[in-house]
C-alpha cells in the first residue's frame, strides 16, 4: 500500500511540474507587450524553467546542490507558476496548485523520495 501511495506521490509531482510549465507558457503567450515578446516569453519562461529544473532539482541534477538551495529554486519556480495563473485569472487553480506543490514537497522530504542528504 505505502508504495503505490509513493508512485502516486511521484505522479502528482510530475503532473505538478507540467503544470508549472505550461502555467509559464500561458502567462507568456497572453501577457500585453506584443506578439514577438508573446513569443519570448511564452517558449523562453518555460524553457528556462526546465532547464533550471534539469541542472539543480531533478533526481538526475548535472549539478549537485545543498538541499536548501534545490529548495529555494523550486520555490522559486512554484511560486512564479502560482502568481502567472493568478496574473491569467486563474486564483482558485493557483491557490490549489500552491498548496498541492507545499504538500507533494513535504511528502516527499518525509519519504526521502528524492535521494538528496538532508
Amino acid at each position: 500500500m505505502i508504495h503505490t501511495l509513493k508512485i502516486l506521490n511521484l505522479l502528482l509531482r510530475f503532473i505538478l511540474e507540467l503544470i508549472l510549465l505550461f502555467s509559464l507558457c500561458y502567462w507568456g503567450l497572453h501577457v500585453q507587450l506584443g506578439v514577438f515578446m508573446q513569443i519570448v516569453l511564452g517558449l523562453g519562461l518555460p524553457v528556462l524553467a526546465a532547464v533550471a529544473w534539469g541542472l539543480f532539482i531533478s533526481p538526475k541534477a548535472s549539478v549537485r546542490v545543498p538541499l536548501f538551495v534545490v529548495l529555494f529554486i523550486e520555490a522559486i519556480l512554484f511560486a512564479a507558476a502560482v502568481l502567472c495563473f493568478i496574473s491569467s485569472g486563474f486564483v482558485t487553480f493557483a491557490v490549489i496548485f500552491g498548496v498541492l506543490a507545499v504538500v507533494n514537497r513535504f511528502i516527499i522530504l518525509k519519504w526521502k523520495q528524492q535521494g538528496f542528504d538532508t
